[in-house]
């Protein structure tokens, strides 16, 4: 991770790249700037509906850039954070996304959840869940 973070400081980097780095898009590891590391990239499984992978963050690992199936396929990162005053002020947007439905902030704002019946809601939550997203956010019952 810190080679794929670090890669757009290199001297061989315009100052004006980010590496492809874009708002709302995963950091790709591809050949353009980060060619060493496709060797020990790993693929994801073949996947069903309701499977599961989870991944060490160190692990350069993979999964389509272009959904080219017939129907939903959705890919989320749930990563753990520090508690600061940074991710204080994302968490607020986080909660907020959740509980109506949306997209996070930081993920291109498909929405594909608002109508969705059987979505999770706060009810699902347990109260750890709730404290996680912030004193102020959920309301615990």
């Amino acid at each position: 991770m810190a080679y794929i973070l670090l890669r757009a400081l290199q001297d061989d980097v315009p100052e004006t790249d980010l590496c492809g780095a874009e708002s709302g898009r995963a950091l790709s590891v591809d050949s353009i700037w980060r060619a060493p590391l496709l060797e020990a990239r790993t693929s994801i499984p073949l996947m069903q509906p309701g499977d599961a992978v989870f991944w060490h963050s160190d692990l350069v690992h993979a999964v389509e850039d272009e959904h080219r199936g017939q129907g939903y396929s959705n890919v989320m990162y749930i990563g753990g954070t520090a508690g600061c005053a940074k991710n204080a002020v994302c968490l607020a947007g986080q909660a907020s996304a959740f509980l109506s439905g949306r997209a996070p902030p930081d993920f291109p704002a498909d929405n594909f959840e608002v109508d969705f019946r059987g979505r999770a809601t706060e009810a699902d939550l347990t109260p750890l869940g709730r404290s996680q997203f912030g004193p102020s956010q959920c309301v615990v019952e």
